[in-house]
């Protein structure tokens, strides 16, 4: 075998120098790793560069140490592929048929007019026009390992989800069962409590009865002794027994007590209800809930998604569709397509929101401008924005600590108000033709609330 240069022996697969270099029958050289690694890729004996396949069994050939060395002389091209027509170097690419050729190909009626390029420049060229076929695959295996890795995310952010809101309705629930467990016990008591005064009363009230049967008992008894005495000894006694009768106190005619007994439909009368009722003083009602899944990652949520304000970190959120990306908002969990709604935010002391309503269309990444009416309150000054308009002054004489936000659907009227001093603020009017939801931005630590509306409970009487 030919001694071998140590370009030649680079490995084709790896690009370095050959390490434990093999041969195979057609003369091409590899590592011995790098060839046993590609032959267990393909499951295929055949040669990396030419694909000839080796015969079965057919071991690769090692080369011995003075082959690895370089020796002056050597036939530089004895590894390179050859022309099959005419046994010369295949330096030359056919641009028309897009092949390699020898210098004698190109000579020939085979390739008449056609062009060529030096291979080593038809190899760059291939090699550019390949990279650029790959760039759309390489960025669409990008966009899916993104893809993949918001789901991940999505997927861990599941379960935290179902572990806190397990956790919150198991909070809400043990309130719930306390204030029935000390409501029980509070009309327990006042059960045992008339049970102990009534039971008291009849006490006092029969033991007065039994003295009275005593006493007149007693009397009763000495006199119908003395009637069974003799003439004489009754004649002796009468008098005496006369004035004992006499002086004998007769109480007035006994009464049954009204309103003895236990006052059961007191405490069994609408049960329910009357609980229900007392529940006034320990639940709320919010107009407006917070859909979690729309804030913004800066914006930080209460946990009864009542409250927002802007966190000092930004959360590790999953980028869901739904959430909105531009600005640091959020929006209600219900949209109105109908009807009147009104509902009030506390904004106290915060010196940056935005309130007003989102339509469901709008864009939840990028900016929502197309489909969002605002007031927003920055730098001291209150301004009006809309599809239509990118800001207008709005007059407002004493900062608001509470707004009130009401959207006449119907009508197409978006209004806000003081209602602290009933102090129209701005109204949009527009003819509303999408969902919207209650929208609220704002940059600011200092929270915004929504003012839970009062619960009542009415009975209707039916005729």
């Amino acid at each position: 075998m030919a001694s071998r240069s140590g370009q030649e022996l680079s490995c084709p697969l790896c690009s370095d120098i050959s390490k434990e270099p093999v041969f195979l029958s057609c003369n091409h050289s590899f590592c011995k790793d790098c060839l046993h690694s590609y032959w267990a890729e393909r499951h295929s004996p055949e040669c990396p560069v030419c694909k000839r396949r080796a015969s079965k069994g057919e071991p690769p050939f090692f080369a011995q140490e003075s082959q690895c060395k370089p020796q002056e002389g050597a036939a530089a091209a004895e590894s390179e592929p050859l022309c099959s027509l005419h046994s010369e170097r295949l330096s030359l690419f056919c641009v028309d048929h897009e092949q390699l050729v020898c210098s004698t190909c190109r000579d020939s009626e085979t390739h008449s007019n056609h062009r060529f390029k030096p291979a080593d420049e038809a190899v760059q060229d291939h090699e550019r026009k390949l990279q650029h076929l790959l760039k759309p695959l390489k960025m669409k295996l990008t966009l899916i390992h993104q893809i993949k890795g918001n789901c991940d995310q999505t997927a861990e952010h599941i379960k935290v989800q179902a572990e806190n809101t397990v956790q919150r309705i198991k909070e809400e629930f043990k309130r719930l069962h306390q204030f029935l467990d000390e409501e029980e016990e509070a009309r327990m008591a006042a059960l045992r409590e008339e049970e102990e005064q009534k039971s008291q009363m009849m006490k006092e009230k029969i033991g007065a009865l039994s003295r009275e049967i005593t006493a007149l008992s007693d009397t009763i008894r000495a006199t119908e002794r003395e009637l069974r005495a003799k003439d004489v000894s009754f004649l002796q006694n009468y008098k005496a027994a006369a004035e004992r009768v006499q002086q004998q106190h007769l109480p007035d005619d006994p009464e049954l007590v009204s309103g003895a007994l236990i006052d059961e439909a007191k405490h069994l009368g609408n049960l329910r209800f009357n609980i229900w009722n007392e529940m006034r003083e320990m639940v709320s009602y919010s107009p407006v809930i917070l859909d979690p899944n729309t804030a913004h990652p800066d914006l930080v949520l209460s946990e009864d998604l009542t409250i927002v304000r802007q966190g000092k970190t930004k959360q590790q959120l999953p980028d869901n569709p739904e959430r909105i990306d531009h600005f640091i908002s959020v929006v209600g969990s219900e949209g109105f397509d109908s009807g009147s709604h009104s509902w009030e935010l506390q904004v106290g002391d915060n010196t940056a929101f935005s309130l007003g309503v989102l339509t469901e269309r709008s864009p939840r990444k990028g900016n929502p401008w197309s489909g969002l009416w605002r007031l927003m309150f920055c730098n001291g000054e209150y301004k009006s924005l809309s599809p239509s308009d990118t800001g207008s002054d709005v007059s407002v004489k004493k900062k608001p600590r509470r707004i009130r936000v009401h959207l006449d659907r119907d009508r197409g009227r978006l209004s806000f108000s003081d209602p602290d001093t009933d102090t129209h603020i701005h109204t949009f009017s527009h003819t509303f033709t999408d969902r919207l939801f209650p929208y609220i931005s704002t940059w600011s630590e200092v929270p915004i609330k929504i003012v839970a509306s009062k619960v009542s409970v009415t009975v209707e009487h039916h005729s």
